[in-house]
């Protein structure tokens, strides 16, 4: 389990911090390999292109503390897995839909602004990209996350 935790608060890191060591090199590398793809597949170009780059890269620094946000109830619930009780399930299951509600929220906020220089098709292409990474990184987790077992009673 407590190698569950280190890998993912690895992934919590933001690329925005001066790297301290190979793996906050990595995690940067694996977020500007993320931008080229998802640039290389909007195929946008110019003004379009610069506009997008900038404004994704503020969208995707948010979403991070959001994520870093869901890896630390995911640290919680591996470091009450062992005794796990009903209200500590409750407690995780709670934050955790704070969590999506939160990623929601934030995701239609920066579809209007990314709509400002985008057709609603391009956003929606855009959406469906960030949904395909996102779907990635969470079956990732899911794997490495054993499931809750409730106490015989």
């Amino acid at each position: 389990m407590k190698k569950i935790i280190a890998g993912l608060t690895l992934a919590a890191m933001t690329a925005f911090a001066m790297p301290n060591n190979e793996g906050q090199l990595l995690l940067i590398a694996k977020m500007a390999e993320k931008k080229a793809v998802v640039l290389a597949t909007m195929n946008l170009n110019g003004d379009k292109k610069a506009e997008f780059g900038k404004l994704y890269d503020t969208y995707q620094g948010k979403m991070a503390e959001i994520v870093a946000k869901k890896l630390d109830i995911i640290a919680e619930y591996a470091a009450h897995y062992q005794d796990l009780n009903d209200a500590t399930a409750s407690k995780l299951m709670k934050k955790w839909a704070t969590t999506q509600e939160e990623a929601l929220k934030l995701q239609e906020k920066y579809a209007k602004k990314f709509e400002k220089f985008l057709s609603p098709v391009e956003v929606l292409r855009y959406m469906q990209i960030e949904n395909r990474f996102k779907v990635a990184r969470e079956l990732g987790v899911a794997q490495l996350v054993p499931l809750a077992t409730p106490k015989a009673k």
